[in-house]
């Protein structure tokens, strides 16, 4: 799965518009983690994007794109609106020229759906390394270049009146998680030699001298400069992240060799770098626990049927650590719920009731036989029957996010399964001894085939 902001990179399309689309049910994230509220997308979920926003372009509503997707429309039936469309829109004025440019590009996506070329990614180090650098907010793609050259002559010129000997080797990097047609965070660099121990001006207020961190794991992509472009680049390194179990890790860097030979065109040679950590090391930590029996490592799978549960409820997007305050409360109360056909306590979790914005409703209560005498302050929550997955957590409550990791980033890309859309929930038993080394309990996630 891809986190909102590297689907928003690799679909050019901003975040806020993805939970707009998220908010009308066109394109929905896969799943929504509660403890962060951040949104993940699939790769497959790119061919439906690309649909809603050529049609988009194309001057259809967001209804009647609904309407047309839900028909399964065809790539050669779109490319033909797309045809008559064109007529019309090439008989405007030259601003309109951008907008048959990304629908163009869209249908190009569209048309490669299934056969997408070879993927010419390389995975290696890189040492730290260290830069003079410049960093500004760049107000639109108009003024993109100018902006940038401004900020290259910046730093060569303090490069050169600092007596820095520069690598020739120059560096973008794009620090927005997502992608934005305003105000672009970027950073222009140099590459330099180390500069030793000499005493040397350390910046000013434009320029700095910093170290880029090493990197144990870096996706790359290499080419004559502008081939592929920028966005070509993105889809081949985030389709090989996710097609090899990796996810991104930080900013992506443009590496720019420069050819002293030829001074009239000076970036011949360009590397795309884009961060990455395996998904395999949440599995490893998911099983190094060393209280985890052998039987857990892997999930378990039942059938439950409809049941209900009473309980305390919180709506939000658990940034505060809400959810533990709810349970310290709950603890106090449950005792006072009639019925109780379970002796172990739920925490179940619906939602994002509101996709745009992540919030989502999570109930701390009991499983019930009967409602009635429903105490003041709780709430009732009806739970369809349901097909799950059931994972064990062991240990304390800062390795939940690992779990949480291994489940939704390594184990179910791989598993077959889809998500169903409905209640998860984690169930505290006897095995539950408050987040101890060799405490226990269990997630299940609702899933189908």
């Amino acid at each position: 799965m891809l986190k909102i902001g590297d689907f928003s990179n690799l679909a050019h399309v901003s975040v806020k518009t993805l939970r707009h689309y998220a908010s009308l049910g066109l394109l929905e994230p896969v799943w929504i983690d509660r403890y962060t509220g951040y949104r993940y997308y699939a790769l497959k979920q790119l061919p439906r994007l690309n649909r809603i926003l050529a049609l988009k372009d194309l001057g259809f509503s967001l209804e009647q794109i609904r309407e047309l997707l839900d028909n399964d429309l065809p790539a050669d039936r779109l490319r033909a609106m797309f045809d008559q469309r064109q007529e019309e829109i090439q008989h405007r004025v030259l601003n309109e020229q951008a907008r048959l440019q990304r629908v163009a590009e869209r249908l190009r996506q569209i048309e490669q759906e299934g056969h997408l070329p070879e993927v010419e990614v390389t995975l290696k180090s890189v040492p730290a390394q260290t830069v003079a650098s410049t960093r500004a907010r760049v107000p639109d793609m108009e003024v993109f270049n100018q902006e940038c050259e401004r900020m290259r002559t910046l730093v060569q010129d303090w490069v050169l009146g600092s007596a820095l000997q520069p690598a020739n080797l120059w560096m973008m990097l794009y620090h927005n998680p997502e992608y934005r047609e305003h105000d672009l965070e970027v950073e222009v660099a140099l590459v330099l030699h180390q500069p030793g121990k000499a005493d040397i001006k350390r910046g000013t207020r434009e320029v700095s001298l910093n170290v880029l961190p090493a990197i144990e794991n870096m996706a790359c992509l290499a080419g004559p400069t502008g081939s592929p472009s920028l966005s070509e680049s993105y889809s081949r390194l985030l389709t090989w992240a996710e097609s090899n179990q990796y996810s991104t890790i930080g900013p992506l860097r443009e590496l720019t060799l420069v050819d002293p030979s030829h001074p009239g065109s000076p970036y011949s040679f360009t590397e795309m770098q884009m961060p990455v950590e395996s998904n395999l090391i949440w599995k490893q930590k998911y099983i190094a626990n060393p209280y985890r029996k052998e039987n857990e490592m892997e999930p378990k799978f039942v059938k439950l049927p409809a049941f209900t549960v009473i309980g305390l409820r919180y709506y939000g997007k658990n940034e505060n650590q809400e959810i533990k305050e709810l349970w310290d409360t709950a603890n106090r109360h449950l005792n006072e719920i009639h019925n109780v056909s379970k002796d172990a306590a739920y925490g179940l979790c619906i939602g994002p009731v509101d996709p745009v914005v992540g919030e989502f409703e999570y109930i701390a209560g009991l499983e019930v036989s009967k409602v009635e005498n429903v105490p003041e302050g709780m709430v009732v929550r009806e739970v369809p029957a349901q097909k799950y997955a059931i994972f064990t957590h062991v240990g304390s409550l800062d390795k939940l996010r690992d779990t949480y990791n291994f489940i939704y980033q390594t184990w179910l890309p791989q598993s077959g399964y889809e998500l169903t859309g409905g209640p998860d929930f984690e169930l505290y038993d006897e095995d539950f001894k408050d987040f101890a080394p060799d405490s226990r309990f269990y997630i299940y996630v609702p899933i189908k085939e």
